[in-house]
C-alpha cells in the first residue's frame, strides 16, 4: 500500500513586515518622474552632483515639501526649517551624531512599548546602557510624572566626566533625548493626546531635552466611523493633532537656548507615502538645528543625502500628485485593510478573551499596525513560534518591543503587533484565521496541562502516585 501524499504546504503570510504592499508602490509614476528629470539637463546635472551648500538638501524639494506640510498641518512652514535626509532612520543617525554626546547625554527616554529597530540606532550612537522606558497609557499619553522624576534624578547625580564631543554654536548636546512615535505609534497604534504633547514640550524645555518625534504615519489617517468598509472618506474632516514642533515653536524661545535650537524636531519620511526604497526623508525643525544637521561631516564630505532621488520626488510633488496619491490611493487602501484585520482578529479572539487592544472610537485612525491583546495563559512568544512552525504565519510578539536596559520593563507577553500594510486583503483574513487556530490550540494545551496537574494532585492526596509509594 503506497504512502499518503504529503500535505500541501501553506502559503506563507507575513504580518510582521511594516512596509507597503507591492500593489501600492507607484512604479509608473516614479518612471515618469525619472524621465522628466533626465530629459531636463539642468535638473539632471543638479541631481547627479553633490548638492549646493549649506547641504540641507535639494531646494525645489524643500520648497514643495514645505508647501505640502503647511497645507496638511495648517501651520506656517518654510524651507529653512527642512533638512533632507536619507530616510527617518538615517536622519536619526545624523541627529545623534550632531546633537547628542555619549557622556553629556544622560539618557534616551523611549515610549514603552517602543519601535524596536530604533534601539540599535541609539546604541550605535554611543548610548548603550542609557535607554529607559516610559510607560504608555491606554489613551496614548505617557507617564510624564515618572519621566520628570527620573530626569531630575539623573541631573542631580555628581558629574564625573565632561562631554567628549567638541561643541560650537552650530552643534548642541542635549542632556536628554526623548524618542516617540506620537501618532499611530509603532507598535501600539495609539495617538498621544494634545494635553500630553503640550506637557511633554514644557518638560523638554525645562530639562534641556530634545524630543525626537517620528511623524512618519501622520499622512496615513482617516476618521473613525461606524463602518470602515462602506463609509466614504472625508479627509477634509480631519484636523491633525498639532505636532510637538508646532507646539514648541508657538512658545517664546527658552532662556537656556540662546541660539534657538529649540527642544523638538519632526522626523519624516517618504517611505510610507511613496516607497521605502527611495531612501529619502526630512527633518522639520528650527533653522539653527537644521543648520547643525546639514553640517554633519558625512554630508559635508559626501554631499546631500539622496540628491538624485530628491529631484524625482520634487517632480512627484509638482502639481499635487503626491497629495492626490495619499488621499485617493493609500488612505482608502489602508482604511479597508485595517477594517478587515480588526474585524477578522476580533472574530477569532474576542470569544477567547482577546482581540484588538486599541480602537480609537471617534478619533482618527491610521498607520500600519494593530496591537492585539491575547487571552490570559497565552504568551506572545509561544504564539509567534507556533504560528511560524505550524501555520506559516509570521507575527511580532510583544516582548520584541521592550526597551533594552529598562529598569521598569513592561510585561508585553500578552500582546502581538500585526501589520495590515503589506499582505493582500485576502491574506489578512486568512492570517487572522490561522492566528485564531494557534491561540485556540495553545489554550487547549494549557487546559489539558491544568487538568493533568489537578489529576496528579488528586492521586497524591489519595495515596496513589506520590513519592511515599516508591
Amino acid at each position: 500500500m503506497g504512502s499518503l501524499p504529503a500535505p500541501e504546504a501553506k502559503k506563507p503570510i507575513n504580518l510582521l513586515w511594516g512596509k507597503p504592499s507591492p500593489s501600492l508602490i507607484p512604479t509608473d509614476q516614479m518612471a515618469v518622474a525619472a524621465q522628466k528629470v533626465f530629459s531636463n539637463p539642468t535638473i539632471a546635472i543638479a541631481g547627479m552632483q553633490y548638492g549646493d551648500s549649506p547641504h540641507a538638501g535639494y531646494e525645489p524639494l524643500r520648497q514643495r515639501l514645505s508647501a505640502y506640510l503647511c497645507g496638511f498641518y495648517g501651520c506656517p512652514s518654510d524651507p529653512s526649517h527642512l533638512c533632507i535626509t536619507g530616510g527617518a532612520s538615517q536622519g536619526l543617525t545624523v541627529i545623534l551624531q550632531m546633537l547628542s554626546d555619549p557622556i553629556a547625554t544622560k539618557a534616551v527616554w523611549m515610549t514603552a512599548p517602543c519601535f524596536f529597530a530604533a534601539r540599535k540606532v541609539f546604541e550605535d550612537g554611543g548610548l548603550t546602557g542609557k535607554l529607559r522606558g516610559v510607560n504608555e497609557f491606554d489613551d496614548g499619553s505617557i507617564d510624564l510624572k515618572y519621566l520628570e522624576r527620573e530626569m531630575a534624578k539623573l541631573e542631580n547625580q555628581p558629574k564625573t566626566n565632561t562631554a567628549c564631543k567638541p561643541t560650537a554654536i552650530t552643534q548642541k548636546s542635549y542632556t536628554h533625548l526623548i524618542y516617540i512615535v506620537p501618532t499611530f505609534s509603532n507598535p501600539s497604534g495609539k495617538t498621544m493626546p494634545l494635553a500630553c504633547r503640550e506637557a511633554l514640550v514644557s518638560l523638554a524645555r525645562a530639562h534641556n531635552a530634545l524630543v525626537i518625534s517620528d511623524d512618519i504615519y501622520d499622512m496615513l489617517q482617516w476618521p473613525s466611523t461606524g463602518n470602515e468598509f462602506t463609509s466614504p472618506i472625508s479627509l477634509s474632516s480631519i484636523s491633525p493633532i498639532p505636532r510637538l514642533i508646532d507646539i514648541d515653536h508657538a512658545l517664546p524661545n527658552h532662556p537656556s537656548d540662546p541660539y534657538g535650537f529649540r527642544h523638538t524636531l519632526s522626523n519624516g519620511s517618504f517611505s510610507k507615502i511613496v516607497a521605502p526604497g527611495v531612501r529619502t526623508g526630512w527633518v522639520d525643525a528650527a533653522p539653527a538645528l537644521v543648520r547643525a544637521l546639514a553640517g554633519c561631516g558625512a554630508t559635508l564630505a559626501g554631499g546631500c543625502p539622496s540628491q538624485l532621488v530628491a529631484t524625482m520626488l520634487a517632480e512627484l510633488m509638482d502639481h499635487g500628485w503626491l497629495e492626490k496619491h495619499v488621499r485617493e490611493t493609500l488612505v482608502p487602501a489602508y482604511q479597508r485593510r485595517r477594517a478587515l484585520m480588526v474585524e477578522a482578529v476580533n472574530r477569532q479572539l474576542e470569544g477567547l478573551g482577546g482581540g484588538v487592544a486599541v480602537i480609537n472610537d471617534g478619533g482618527p485612525v491610521g498607520g500600519y499596525f494593530v496591537w492585539v491583546k491575547l487571552p490570559e495563559r497565552v504568551k506572545a512568544t509561544d504564539v509567534a513560534r507556533v504560528a511560524k512552525e505550524q501555520e506559516a504565519l509570521v507575527v511580532s510578539p510583544g516582548p520584541l518591543f521592550g526597551v533594552a536596559w529598562d529598569e521598569q520593563e513592561m510585561d508585553l507577553e500578552g500582546f502581538l503587533r500585526l501589520s495590515f500594510s503589506y499582505e493582500d486583503e485576502s491574506n489578512l483574513t486568512e492570517g487572522a484565521m490561522r492566528l485564531g487556530n494557534v491561540v485556540k490550540n495553545l489554550l487547549d494545551t494549557s487546559d489539558q496541562m491544568d487538568s493533568d496537574s489537578v489529576n496528579s494532585r488528586h492521586l497524591d492526596s489519595t495515596g496513589f502516585g506520590g513519592k511515599s509509594d516508591l
